[in-house]
């Protein structure tokens, strides 16, 4: 019997050993430079995309001719009450704006294109004001998280370690050296594999996400051991248990 418990033991330590080195982000932290310079790059409009674009200016009405409204036509969908109408940005990067036009905003980012189209605004009016931003900013997360899903982000400076905290952090059973990042960027699909352990992270390119990637966190075989082994183990605790009574009754 004793043998028996024993063998029940060690399965559940065998299939459930983790150690803080395993599950621990960014180990080396106190071998990073600090105060090194951010590595961000704005993200840019891509096809598909969904942006809002209001233009303000002193005069509320001079701005109308330019805001889209559903009325208006053109490449637009209307939203939830949460989300002003959408520029669902075409196949060949363009979306039609009131009064001006077809407007090629593919490749642009959210300030190259308010800048732009500030100055072809201001033929018509003075000192106009453009507020671009994406209706579309998402993260799917996928794998061992707590909570895998579609994230949306309110900002679209958003980092890999917020996107897991909103997902509520990786599980025991992640593999945090090697989760993979897959990325669309002009009609190209890449990915990539990041090691969250490596506080070198901060500094890559790959720290903050852009709109619409992929994070996919991969199983420990530890994880795979454990489901294959739970039948056995759940069968060996039943049969502690009966072998228990039965001892106790003897």
């Amino acid at each position: 019997m004793n043998r028996i418990i024993f063998l029940i033991l060690l399965i559940s330590l065998v299939s459930s050993c983790r150690t803080q080195k395993d599950v621990l982000y960014f180990q080396n932290i106190d071998q990073v430079i600090n105060n090194s310079p951010e590595v961000y790059e704005e993200p840019r409009i891509q096809t598909g995309d969904a942006l809002s674009i209001i233009v303000s200016t002193f005069n509320k009405e001079l701005a109308e001719p330019f805001n889209l409204t559903i009325s208006s036509g053109g490449s637009a969908i209307a939203t939830n009450s949460k989300s002003p109408t959408a520029y669902i940005v075409s196949q060949d990067g363009y979306v039609q704006i009131p009064t001006l036009g077809q407007v090629k905003v593919e490749g642009k980012t959210r300030q190259e294109l308010s800048t732009y189209l500030e100055g072809k605004i201001s033929t018509y009016v003075e000192n106009p004001i453009v507020n671009v931003r994406f209706l579309n900013y998402r993260v799917t997360m996928l794998g061992e998280f707590s909570s895998p899903g579609v994230y949306e982000a309110e900002s679209d400076k958003f980092s890999i370690m917020e996107a897991i905290a909103q997902a509520g952090d990786m599980s025991l059973y992640s593999i945090r050296d090697s989760v993979m990042l897959i990325r669309t960027e002009e009609g190209v699909r890449t990915h990539t594999f990041i090691n969250l352990k490596d506080a070198n992270l901060i500094n890559s390119p790959y720290y903050y996400l852009k709109q619409n990637d992929i994070i996919y966190a991969m199983p420990t075989k530890s994880k795979a051991i454990e489901f294959n082994s739970r039948p056995i183990r759940d069968g060996l605790t039943v049969l502690g248990f009966f072998l228990t009574i039965y001892a106790l009754f003897k």
